[in-house]
């Protein structure tokens, strides 16, 4: 189910769930974010991207519209600003008609957004706040990877550690696991940072791969945790371990500041559960 956070005559927010791509695509045969705000903008009285005068006031100076026109823009990208990887949880902003969605985008390329990210990685991470900047690009062989490598483009993600954590043996016997597979679990898994990430660059991956490069990969993830602890991860995390907190932009029509938050998805708050904190 999705739920809405808040929403205007020019901008929708979503707490979208994990398991749901955002935009339409050919390899896509699921129902995808973009396929449910059409359906959500058929279904109520939206200002129709012919009604300029609604929204033309809007976009902002900067827009070229070498790449279209705005009327067009909006109906190729069905009101997508940004996007959420598939497994990623959280806030995610949609426009309702065509001067928000320019306006929103130019913040999100100007780097005027902010953007929050809760994450569960693995071991503990020194120092304790810091920021990583490694540039990235797709993976050399993997091409549904990215990697951090010499001649990517720029990424810079700002992080700080909020606790740390160890699995609990007793907590993990409720998940019936057999007793080989707790010990694989204690011996190969001793301890977790659970971090607020903040990406000041918008790069695919961006906060699963310097985590990853950092030797610190996020819990339960498919593509960077590793091929030996990943079916470990998942049997008591059910999803990468990263969901979108808080968003905050400024309103296209108003002017004004806004922070939109969206409280940590109910699965990866039961994974919290079989751990137990730790002092450092």
């Amino acid at each position: 189910m999705i739920k809405v956070i808040y929403e205007d005559q020019d901008i929708l927010v979503i707490n979208k769930p994990a398991g749901m791509v955002v935009n339409n695509s050919q390899t896509t045969k699921n129902k995808t974010i973009q396929q449910w705000f059409t359906n959500y903008y058929q279904q109520r009285k939206m200002v129709s991207v012919s009604d300029r005068q609604q929204w033309f006031s809007l976009i902002p100076d900067e827009f070229d519209d070498s790449y279209g026109q705005p009327a067009e823009i909006f109906q190729q990208r069905g009101g997508i600003v940004h996007r959420l990887d598939k497994n990623t949880s959280g806030a995610l902003i949609l426009a309702k008609n065509p001067g928000s969605l320019l306006n929103l985008m130019m913040q999100f390329k100007l780097r005027r957004t902010k953007k929050s990210y809760l994450a569960l990685v693995h071991g503990l991470i020194q120092p304790q706040t810091g920021i990583i900047n490694a540039p990235i690009k797709r993976h050399f062989s993997q091409r549904k990877k990215m990697s951090v490598a010499v001649g990517g483009r720029e990424a810079a993600t700002a992080y700080q550690m909020k606790q740390t954590y160890r699995l609990n043996q007793s907590k993990l016997m409720k998940l019936l696991l057999k007793p080989n597979q707790v010990q694989r679990l204690l011996q190969t898994t001793n301890a977790f940072s659970f971090i607020v990430a903040q990406p000041k660059t918008g790069r695919m991956h961006q906060i699963r791969v310097h985590f990853a490069h950092l030797g610190h990969p996020l819990v339960a993830d498919d593509k960077y945790v590793g091929r030996k602890r990943y079916p470990l991860d998942m049997l008591w995390c059910p999803r990468h371990f990263l969901h979108a907190s808080s968003l905050r932009i400024t309103h296209p029509r108003t002017g004004e500041s806004i922070i939109f938050e969206a409280p940590l998805a109910k699965d990866l708050q039961k994974s919290l559960e079989f751990l137990e904190e730790i002092q450092v």
